[in-house]
């Protein structure tokens, strides 16, 4: 239906789209932020009189509200005009990089049917969306709920298990066919998607039914996810026995650890449902879960080491769940490249944030939200590269090492900077 449209009528449809796609997210932004505020004209008035219909009009309908600017102050509409107007000129331009240019197919590639390019499309969309909203509401609270990282996480799997071909590409395969007597021969090179296992082959056993390493791979991903999200608490001034027994009774009384339980029993099953189908579906979502897991457990191991050195919060837990959403949608691989794309931009806003306010805490969700953009637009040439660096294998995790302790070197000087010069 979407190829037999005409053209002009295609590309009205993606900047309307678009817009709506911002006022959506303008929306959830106000609806779910730890202190909602009214300012979507989807909320009712505080006197409770209707709206005029024009109101509810996308980026047009801000213009006509000056009646609210008593209440929310005088520039309140142009944040949220801007977030519609920038969604209505980006996403078209998104649908052209990604569907009509093939922008993201590794050169040299065979370019993918046109519905493979469309799963992408629709893939990185809703992840914009959840992106967005998790950026605005952390820019104006620091904080991330998890009513947003907890539905974007889980619908990242959903469209893993249920649309492989909308993984991010990774280059050309040479399917081999066993003709007898050790005799192979090569086909044609395919196109393939990014998995767990890139840039190497996707190892057998980690296969379905019946290679059991990836069912139990795949498990814990899920339950560390699972476990992560529960009230628990770690007092290390207690010791650690008198430590477990404080968080195992917590986790008890707790009403949130039922449902999670629940929660992973269900995706326990769909999991396992999903090995035994086998084949793309279950490299898909096994990658999904892997970088889901391995995104978070980076970002906490960073969110340990600052709280330590900084002797202070370093990272926020949001900005934890935040990093396994992302990584669920676009795996391992990017979920690292993006990490450490993130504190170029957050490094300035910083030291302009400490210099014109004296403050020192900055919301670090929107730089890994940029960061995971910029790996997106930009996954030829960063693929391109980073290929080559994940080929190190072993000695990667060396290399991660080391990048750890420079970051607790770096923190320090941070932390005196701040204490000798700003006095905070």
């Amino acid at each position: 239906m979407w190829p037999a449209l005409p053209t002009w009528m295609c590309w009205t449809l993606l900047v309307v789209g678009g817009a709506i796609f911002g006022a959506a997210a303008n929306w959830l932004a106000d609806a779910l932020a730890w202190q909602p505020r009214r300012i979507s004209p989807f909320f009712p008035t505080e006197s409770g009189s209707r709206r005029r219909p024009i109101e509810y009009l996308p980026i047009l309908g801000w213009l006509f509200r000056t009646g609210d600017s008593e209440r929310h102050g005088r520039f309140f509409w142009i944040r949220p005009l801007a977030v519609e107007l920038v969604c209505a000129v980006a996403i078209p331009l998104l649908y052209w990089w990604e569907v009509i240019q093939a922008g993201l197919v590794p050169s040299g590639v065979p370019r993918p049917a046109d519905g493979v390019l469309h799963a992408m499309f629709a893939r990185h969309l809703l992840l914009i969306f959840f992106m967005l909203v998790a950026s605005l509401i952390d820019w104006d609270e620091k904080l991330i709920p998890d009513s947003v990282t907890i539905p974007g996480t889980l619908l990242a799997l959903i469209l893993a298990a249920s649309l492989s071909t909308s993984q991010l590409p990774h280059g050309i395969v040479h399917r081999a066919v066993f003709l007898g007597d050790d005799v192979m021969e090569f086909g044609k090179p395919e196109y393939s998607y990014l998995t767990f296992s890139a840039p190497y082959a996707w190892p057998k056993a980690f296969g379905g039914q019946p290679h059991g390493h990836g069912l139990s791979l795949g498990l814990a991903c899920w339950w560390l996810w699972c476990f992560a999200l529960m009230p628990r608490r770690w007092y290390r001034r207690k010791g650690f026995w008198k430590s477990l027994k404080m968080m195992c009774a917590r986790l008890y009384r707790s009403r949130v650890t039922g449902g999670l339980v629940v929660m992973g029993l269900i995706g326990s099953a769909g999991i396992l449902f999903t090995w035994i189908v086998g084949g793309s579906h279950w490299q898909a979502l096994l990658s999904a879960l892997v970088g889901m897991a391995a995104s978070a457990l980076l970002a906490w191991v960073v969110r340990l080491v600052g709280s330590m050195v900084l002797d202070r919060e370093a990272l926020g837990f949001g900005d934890v769940t935040l990093m396994a959403m992302l990584g669920a949608y676009l795996g391992w691989q990017p979920g690292i490249i993006l990490f450490f794309l993130a504190p170029f931009a957050g490094l300035v806003v910083a030291i302009i944030i400490l210099i014109l306010r004296r403050e020192t805490e900055i919301p670090y969700g929107p730089f890994l939200c940029l960061g995971a953009l910029v790996t997106i637009v930009f996954w030829r040439p960063i693929w391109g590269f980073a290929s080559r660096i994940f080929e190190l294998g072993f000695i990667l995790l060396l290399l991660a090492a080391a990048c750890l302790v420079l970051l607790a070197l770096l923190l320090l000087v941070i932390r005196f900077i701040r204490e000798r010069l700003f006095g905070v």
